[in-house]
């Protein structure tokens, strides 16, 4: 009894109840702000996800509409009309770096197929097709449904679910506006797998992360892969457009939000929204852990505490009251001060002398440290520096053409799809020029690669002479440039790449004595255009060039 009433023993276990009930107030608080924490920042990331899908659903259906209506509307179509083999030609052309295009075809105005992907349904009658009864009057874009006429042509799903599409097609005029018939696209729904796997991380999928599409009707359009995605609907109303905590048909409760698909267009507006959801116990996942942890942590800290007051309780005295009082002069910062000597006990003697000692090693060493941190800053200053400048001259060795210092081939493809790209977006023209030094390998047979180098530096060198600051001169290959001329159309070009060759042909150099190059100029007005096309083109005219007599250029336009 005498025990239990003693000073040691009650303050341990005060300390101890004190210590638990902290705890339990600190988990309390700590849950609860973390929850809610947990809850916005998941919820946030599941809006983003949701986000992400439908601006990219919102996308592809607006960029699928518009190839196809551009095409529908372009001259080539024009021209060919009706013809099969020319639009055949064209399908082809049209299916490359386009996957999901399952089925691409032309029908003349009585509804039957003239041309198609692998002539499959030629000839079959698809005038009570919607796709077609709609596209006679303009463009037109449909919901996602199960084929029909092409479930008997094509294979059936890896999975074994009917095939799905989405369809996009156009009214074909003739030259005086009469129309002459329809282009549609079915391009596979599977499409939509694709996007979401852009959005969805590794991290999202391991959490548990599942996404859907509703249609107008609110109708799931496209369910998750696996039986987790299939069996579990929204209950109730509409999904809710900022994330919450929702109950699903399957009873469990899940973190849901909802985005509309926004509408590039009337044609495009489909009413799709992109459902996210995510299991509860998996978004709230790190507010258990970390309250294990802290239950852990404290636990351990107040068993920790109590074993310290047990053994230090009853050791308090006026001498640790005098070794306190100086330790606290000198925690503030006055360390010329002494810890006092205590020789009451062997015990306080050790502890006052090593108190003393340690204070007076610690202060060296915080000077020391100081010192030391104060090189070793320096030191991290200098080397950072001198790593900033290699990555610099590294940067500029990926990019740049050690012989001529102009770009490389690798920077130069970098920059022609930005051009393009610029070109897509502003319907700007453009235009690039493929130069090449005439005879180049007979100089380097005749006069050696040395004076061949000289050679093509001397023509990087009148290129930077004639071309304006916005243009772009690269090494493309060999003997051979590219030149990129933003916001330049065919005439200017044409200009520009005369006074190149008009430049180059004044050049003496000794031995060699004048130098030429043959030059293929192409240009883009309008529409989108690839890389490939517009170099080939240039390449071709490059070519007729050559063959033409050197010396000389030759210009072909889009």
């Amino acid at each position: 009894m005498t025990m239990m009433r003693s000073f040691r023993v009650k303050a341990t276990l005060l300390f101890g109840a004190l210590a638990l009930f902290s705890l339990f107030l600190l988990s309390y608080m700590l849950g609860g702000m973390l929850t809610e924490q947990a809850l916005r920042e998941r919820g946030d990331a599941l809006h983003d996800t949701a986000k992400g899908a439908a601006t990219l659903f919102a996308e592809g259906l607006y960029e699928r509409m518009r190839e196809v209506n551009l095409l529908a509307q372009s001259n080539e179509a024009r021209r060919i009309g009706l013809d099969a083999s020319a639009w055949r030609a064209e399908i082809d052309r049209l299916r490359e770096g386009r996957p999901y295009y399952a089925w691409i075809g032309v029908a003349d105005a009585g509804g039957t197929v003239r041309s198609a992907t692998h002539d499959m349904l030629v000839g079959a009658d698809v005038s009570r097709r919607p796709w077609f009864v709609q596209a006679r009057q303009g463009p037109y874009v449909g919901d996602v449904h199960q084929a029909k006429l092409l479930a008997t042509v094509l294979p059936a799903a890896p999975n074994g679910e009917p095939l799905r599409f989405i369809d996009f097609a156009a009214p074909l005029h003739g030259a005086s506006g009469e129309t002459l018939g329809v282009i549609g696209v079915h391009a596979d729904w599977r499409w939509a797998q694709e996007v979401i796997a852009m959005v969805r991380s590794q991290d999202g999928r391991d959490a548990g992360m599942l996404v859907y599409v509703f249609d107008r009707d609110r109708r799931v359009i496209h369910p998750p892969d696996g039986p987790e995605g299939r069996a579990d609907l929204v209950t109730g109303a509409s999904p809710p457009h900022a994330p919450s905590v929702q109950l699903w048909g399957d009873g469990n409760r899940y973190l849901t939000t909802a985005v509309p698909v926004p509408a590039r267009s009337t044609l495009t507006d489909l009413g799709w929204t992109v459902v996210v959801r995510q299991p509860l116990d998996k978004a709230l996942a790190p507010v258990a852990q970390a309250q294990r942890a802290v239950w852990l942590a404290g636990g351990l800290v107040a068993a920790a505490a109590m074993f310290l007051t047990w053994m230090l309780a009853g050791r308090f005295s006026r001498p640790l009251v005098a070794i306190s009082e100086a330790a606290e002069r000198i925690e503030a910062g006055q360390p010329e001060g002494e810890i006092p000597l205590s020789r009451r006990t062997s015990e306080l003697e050790r502890l006052s002398g090593s108190l003393d000692r340690m204070t007076r090693r610690l202060v060296t060493r915080e000077r020391q440290l100081a010192e030391a941190n104060d090189q070793l800053e320096a030191r991290v200053a200098a080397r950072t520096a001198e790593l900033a400048a290699a990555n610099r001259q590294l940067e500029s060795m990926a990019h740049q053409d050690g012989l001529t210092r102009l770009y490389n081939r690798r920077a130069a493809d970098m920059l022609l799809d930005k051009e393009l790209a610029h070109h897509r977006r502003n319907e700007r023209p453009l235009s690039v020029l493929l130069a090449d030094i005439d005879h180049f390998k007979k100089i380097n047979d005749t006069f050696g690669h040395a004076t061949g180098d000289d050679v093509l530096k001397a023509v990087a060198h009148h290129f930077g002479e004639v071309l304006r600051l916005g243009d772009v001169a690269a090494r493309f290959g060999g003997e051979e440039f590219l030149i990129i001329l933003p916001e330049t159309d065919g005439a200017g070009a044409a200009v520009v790449a005369e006074k190149l060759r008009a430049s180059v042909a004044s050049m003496r150099m000794h031995a060699v004595g004048s130098v030429t190059m043959s030059i293929g100029c192409a240009h883009v007005a309008a529409g989108a255009e690839l890389r490939s096309g517009l170099l080939k083109r240039a390449d071709d005219a490059l070519y007729e060039a050559k063959h033409g007599g050197r010396n000389r250029i030759v210009y072909r336009q889009i």
